[in-house]
C-alpha cells in the first residue's frame, strides 16, 4: 500500500476482479487519482493477472500492492474459520445473510461461500492495516466480497467498518438475482454510479428510501494523455475506429454491415475494430462473407499507448452499442478529437449529444449507422465542431483528477 503523505486521509481498500487488466485501465486511472487526491488504497484483486499484463510497463508495482484472493483461498478458508469459531453467534448470522442472497440455486450458493472466504482474507487484512473503508468496482462479485467482509467486521466488533462499490453499467443489472443490489445498496455506505442513466437504473431496483446514497461519479481520462487536434481532412478512406469488448452487447456485427451498407453505395472505409472476445471469430467471418475482410483489422486488445496511437490517426470513432453506462472509448476519442458517431442507448446521450457533441443514431440499425457515418465522413466542418465540442464537454465532466478527488470525497465520508 502507498504511505499515507503529510495531511492524506486514512487508507481504504479496493475491491476488484482484476489488477492490473487491459481492458480496465480506467481503474487504474481512477486509483492514482484518488491517491493524488489524499487517500491511500489498499487493493484486492479476485485473480492473478495473467502473464502478458505482468510483461507490461509498471505491473511490478501493481501487482507488489495488491493481495490476489484466489490464489490465497487455503488462507482465506483459514480466516473464515478463525473468525467463525471466535465469534460464532454473530458469524452465523453473516453465513446466513450469505447463504440466503444466493435465493437457494445451488451455483450460486457455492459462489457465494467461495466470496464470503474470501471476503474473511479481505477482513483480515483490513483490520491488520486499520482500513475501515472497503470500495467495490462493479456490482458482481467484488460488490459481495466488499459487503460480506464488512459485517464480518461488524462481528468482530469493528463498528466503523463500512463498505460502497460502483455501478457501471450492462453487467451489473442484467441477473438481479446473482447482482443483489438491493442486499448491498441497503447496507451500503456510498454507492456510485458512473451515469445519470446508471443511477436510474439502480433506482429502478431499489426502495426509495435508499435513492439519496446513490450518487453519480463519473469516470475521468487523463487529459494530458491524450492531446488535442482539430480533425485532418480525409484524404482516401474514412479511418474508423472502433473500441470495446468483443461480445454481443458490443453491437459490432451492426458497425460490420454498416460498413457493408456503405460499400454497396460506394463508400469505401477501413474499420480497425479494438478489442478481444467471445465474438471475434463470429465477426472475423461475419466481416468475410460481406467481403470486407480486407477493410475490416481485428487488433485485440492493446495497451493504452497503442490506443492513443490508433485514435490520433482515425478519421471517426465508431460506438455502435447496444448497452452501456457510459464508456471510457468515447471519452478518450473526443479528447484527442475524433468526430464521435454512436447509438443513442443508456448513458451515452449524457456526453455523445446528437449535433453538438457527436452523432448518434438507433441501435441496431445498421442503415442509419450508415448514414450518420457517411455524413461525418464528407462534412469537414461538422467533423471539426462536433470534436471541439467533445473536447470541452470531457474537459468539463471527465477530467481524470477532478472525477477521482469526488470519489475521495465519498470514501472519506463518515454518514451515508
Amino acid at each position: 500500500m502507498t504511505a499515507p503523505t503529510d495531511g492524506a486521509g486514512s487508507a481504504a481498500g479496493y475491491v476488484l476482479t482484476h489488477y492490473p487488466k487491459l481492458a480496465q485501465t480506467f481503474i487504474a486511472g481512477e486509483i492514482a487519482a484518488v491517491e493524488r487526491a489524499g487517500v491511500p488504497l489498499r487493493v484486492f484483486a479476485m485473480n492473478a493477472p495473467e502473464a502478458f499484463e505482468l510483461a507490461r510497463a509498471g505491473a511490478g508495482e501493481k501487482t507488489a500492492r495488491t493481495v490476489y484472493l484466489k490464489p490465497r483461498i487455503g488462507e482465506a478458508l483459514g480466516a473464515l474459520a478463525a473468525v467463525s469459531l471466535r465469534h460464532p453467534i454473530r458469524m452465523a448470522q453473516v453465513w446466513r445473510k450469505a447463504v440466503a442472497s444466493a435465493g437457494g440455486n445451488p451455483a450460486r450458493t457455492v459462489r457465494r461461500l467461495a466470496h464470503l472466504a474470501q471476503a474473511a482474507l479481505v477482513e483480515r487484512i483490513a483490520a491488520r492495516e486499520g482500513i475501515d473503508t472497503l470500495h467495490a468496482h462493479f456490482g458482481l462479485a467484488p460488490a459481495t466480497i466488499a459487503w460480506l467482509a464488512t459485517h464480518i467486521a461488524h462481528a468482530r466488533g469493528r463498528t466503523r467498518a463500512r463498505f460502497g462499490f460502483t455501478i457501471h453499467g450492462f453487467h451489473d443489472f442484467v441477473e438481479p438475482a446473482e447482482t443483489r443490489l438491493d442486499l448491498k445498496a441497503r447496507d451500503a455506505a456510498h454507492v456510485l454510479c458512473i451515469s445519470d442513466f446508471t443511477r436510474s437504473q439502480l433506482c429502478l431496483g431499489t426502495d426509495p428510501v435508499l435513492w439519496s446514497r446513490y450518487h453519480v461519479a463519473r469516470c475521468g481520462v487523463d487529459i494530458a494523455a491524450f492531446p488535442y487536434r482539430d480533425p485532418p481532412p480525409i484524404a482516401g478512406r474514412p479511418r474508423i475506429m472502433a473500441l470495446g469488448r468483443l461480445s454481443p452487447e458490443k453491437g459490432f456485427a451492426i458497425l460490420i454491415e454498416a460498413i457493408g451498407v456503405m460499400q454497396d453505395e460506394g463508400i469505401d472505409a477501413e474499420v480497425r475494430i479494438v478489442g478481444d472476445g467471445p465474438m471475434r471469430s463470429v465477426l472475423e467471418a461475419q466481416a468475410a462473407a460481406l467481403g470486407l475482410a480486407d477493410r475490416i483489422a481485428f487488433t485485440g486488445e492493446l495497451p493504452p499507448e497503442e490506443v492513443a496511437r490508433h485514435l490520433a490517426t482515425s478519421d471517426i470513432f465508431c460506438m455502435s452499442s447496444f448497452s452501456e453506462g457510459l464508456p471510457i472509448s468515447i471519452m478518450e476519442a473526443m479528447a484527442v478529437g475524433v468526430p464521435v458517431v454512436s447509438t443513442w442507448i443508456c448513458g451515452i446521450p449524457e456526453l455523445a449529444r446528437q449535433g453538438e457533441t457527436a452523432l448518434t443514431v438507433p441501435p441496431a440499425d445498421a442503415a442509419a449507422l450508415a448514414a450518420a457515418l457517411t455524413r461525418s465522413a464528407g462534412d469537414e466542418a461538422l467533423r471539426v465542431r462536433l470534436a471541439r465540442a467533445g473536447r470541452k464537454a470531457v474537459e468539463e465532466r471527465h477530467d481524470l483528477a477532478r472525477c477521482g478527488a469526488a470519489v475521495a470525497r465519498h470514501l472519506q465520508r463518515t454518514e451515508p
